[in-house]
């Protein structure tokens, strides 16, 4: 066996007498030194959006309020605007409204299929009682 100085922390080391122990020296010194080997480490993207204010929100509210605009601001606030959190909540506004509508489109259809053969029936039905009542 044979003994190696390491240089960089002064310690004895040793190796078997076959094996063979390389050294790659640079003419830069500063090349010389070892640099840490980083790997792609997951870091999280710090939240830099700016928070929704209660009067942001009030004014949100009443406009949201207003017939007819609220659904155009719907999509103003869902995809315009530079609060995360405020756009957020309006594309879920919007996943949810899209999915009441096509309940309800489903419910009319089953409820067609059910009863449509009645609906002669009930129209009957009722011009019976508006005759009967006057109304």
């Amino acid at each position: 066996m044979t003994e190696i100085n390491d240089n960089v922390t002064n310690e004895k080391q040793e190796i078997p007498v076959n094996t063979e122990k390389t050294y790659i020296v640079n003419e830069n010194p500063a090349e010389n030194q070892q640099q840490p080997h980083i790997t792609n480490q997951y870091v999280p993207k710090p939240d830099v959006s700016p928070t929704v204010s209660i009067l942001d929100w009030i004014l949100t509210i009443i406009v949201m309020a207003i017939p007819c605009v609220n659904v155009i601001m719907l999509f103003v606030y869902a995809f315009s605007g530079d609060k995360e959190s405020k756009k957020n909540y309006f594309k879920a506004r919007l996943i949810l409204v899209a999915a009441s509508i096509i309940a309800t489109i489903i419910f009319f259809v089953v409820m067609f299929a059910i009863l449509g053969p009645r609906i002669p029936e009930f129209i009957e039905e009722f011009e019976n009682l508006r005759r009967n009542y006057g109304f």
